[in-house]
């Protein structure tokens, strides 16, 4: 099955999930403005944004969601990448306020990740899906890990945090397509290469500055889930 002959998502069940992202999102908007993430030499103010950022974005996520995956092996599916847009979007806001992306968050992702996807396979009969999914998962794990390990001899800011992510990213577009995730670390590397260069024409940064890499690694699936119309395999 691909993305062009697959079966569209009712209106009903788009909007039912972008209700049910805005709801959710709020709770996480509440948990997260406690600040209750960062560690005791975590400090300053929380970043100024708006307090509908939160549930807009994940309304938004869990539309799109509906809309690229909905009947997909027997909507077994979606469940999946609803759970990774929820922890996403968290982790895009911690990482953007303390440069960390969280274990207790990352960790525990992985077993959720695969073993929705495994559902999905189970319900689809494509376990060739799944199988390149961990390989994907695993292959994106190894890249940033040695990327990280050069990043620490250089002394550069590139954590072993966005190393974790990247097998979590891995998994999640690895499922739809090896070219996703290919497309996803392109754009990953792209969009945060174009914001460290504003940054800079702005004058509102240096070249020394430490840009914080797990947004633009989530907002390179994003894109790429948009833009893939490749076929599942």
């Amino acid at each position: 099955m691909t993305w062009v002959d697959a079966p569209g998502a009712p209106t009903w069940f788009v909007l039912a999930l972008t209700v049910a992202g805005g709801l959710v999102g709020e709770v996480l908007r509440r948990r997260l403005a406690t600040g209750g993430y960062r560690l005791d030499d975590e400090s300053g103010p929380l970043p100024r944004v708006s307090s509908a950022a939160i549930p807009v974005a994940l309304a938004l996520l869990w539309a799109l969601v509906a809309w690229r995956f909905g009947p997909l092996s027997e909507w077994a599916l979606t469940p999946a990448y609803l759970g990774f847009a929820f922890v996403a979007v968290a982790l895009a806001w911690i990482d953007a306020d303390v440069h960390r992306l969280p274990r207790g968050l990352t960790r525990p992702a992985y077993p959720m990740l695969v073993g929705q996807l495994a559902l999905a396979s189970l319900a689809s009969g494509d376990w060739d899906a799944l199988r390149r999914a961990v390989v994907s998962g695993l292959v994106l794990w190894a890249v940033y890990f040695v990327l990280a390990l050069v990043a620490a001899l250089l002394g550069s800011g590139f954590g072993f945090g966005d190393v974790t992510l990247a097998g979590l990213v891995g998994l999640a577009t690895g499922y739809v397509s090896v070219s996703t995730t290919l497309v996803a670390s392109y754009a990953a590397f792209l969009l945060a290469g174009v914001y460290g260069l504003v940054r800079l024409v702005l004058r509102r940064g240096t070249r020394k500055d430490d840009i914080a890499f797990g947004p633009w690694m989530l907002v390179g699936l994003l894109l790429a889930l948009v833009v893939q119309v490749r076929p599942f395999g």
